[in-house]
């Protein structure tokens, strides 16, 4: 992690001179942190090798990369399960500029600039960087923010205490008010777009298992690999797949064993439809050794049999129904 971020508190700078970009936490277990880009590549997610760990259970060991591009800072979802969303809009590839917003999974994090001079930071233009601004800010602002507060007490003073109470605790209850809204809303839009993608699954599974029970081994193939692009690393899909191909390596390894048991039984009749029953399982990947291999074998029993080359049509059904 230190050879690409520096991690801070948010009211921290770094202790060089220059100018810095960094990620400030707002929300999560890593809520007051700060990552100070000091790498060209950054990667943020639940990994132990990534360069942000993350303690958010929505955001996928590998989530994002933050890249620089030139001058630029370009945020990349390395295909995570949630997606990254910046300043409300769920992106796969978004340049961040000063004031984003980007969300990483649940987590909340502002990207902003800052200026080092003299080992004392300021953070330029960052909305809640009060106490950046603090930390960096000119000293003769202290006596008169002093002289403010003692003016502000007078003015309670004559007004009515019930009146005062309120407009305090207001001031930073709407801010994290305003904070938790943005948060809820962007939970609430992900699980409708979770639900929507679910329904989705849910149609090319049915799709696949149908094809499946019909022995159409490609067809269930085809499907679940589309499940696999439209939900990369789903598990339910990974499932079907291997199955889907495992029971195909089955039906075609028992329908060889018995072809070599008929040929040898001298029952050539026989085994050349055992080995167009493979043929036609594999009639979709022709290049599959397989598929080669029961044409060479048929070619044989053919000689044998004393008929003419290439007068088995093993797909002669296939083609008929199409």
């Amino acid at each position: 992690m230190a050879r690409n971020v520096l991690v801070l508190k948010h009211f921290e700078s770094p202790k060089e001179a220059g100018t810095y970009h960094r990620l400030v936490c707002l929300t999560g277990g890593n809520k007051g942190e700060s990552y100070v880009l000091i790498g060209n590549r950054i990667v943020m997610g639940r990994s132990e090798k990534a360069d942000v760990k993350l303690t958010d259970v929505k955001s996928s060991r590998e989530h994002v990369e933050i890249a620089k591009v030139g001058e630029k800072w370009v945020a990349t979802d390395l295909g995570s399960q949630n997606g990254i969303v910046v300043n409300d809009k769920k992106v796969t590839q978004q340049e961040l500029k000063e004031g984003d917003k980007l969300i990483v999974g649940t987590t909340v994090f502002k990207f902003a600039k800052v200026e080092v001079s003299g080992g004392r930071g300021k953070v330029v233009r960052e909305e809640s960087g009060s106490k950046d601004k603090a930390e960096g800010g000119n000293k003769a602002f202290v006596p008169f923010l002093i002289l403010v507060m003692i003016f502000a007490g007078l003015f309670l003073i004559d007004d009515t205490p019930k009146k005062a109470k309120p407009k305090a605790e207001s001031s930073g209850g709407n801010y994290q008010d305003m904070n938790n809204e943005y948060v809820t809303a962007i939970q609430k839009r992900q699980a409708n777009e979770n639900k929507q993608l679910k329904e989705k699954l849910t149609v090319i599974y049915q799709r696949g298992l149908r094809e499946l029970r019909e022995r159409n081994y490609y067809r269930a193939i085809h499907e679940f690999n589309l499940a696999l692009i439209i939900a990369p690393g789903d598990a339910q899909a990974e499932y079907y797949l291997r199955k889907t191909k495992e029971q195909l390596d089955k039906e075609i390894e028992g329908f060889t064993a018995n072809a070599q048991r008929d040929e040898e039984s001298l029952k050539y009749k026989n085994s050349i439809i055992a080995y167009c029953a493979i043929i036609r399982l594999l009639y979709s990947v022709p290049d599959d050794p397989r598929h080669k291999n029961a044409i060479k074998q048929i070619e044989e029993l053919e000689s044998k049999l004393g008929i003419e080359k290439g007068e088995t049509d093993c797909l002669k059904k296939q083609r008929a129904s199409q």
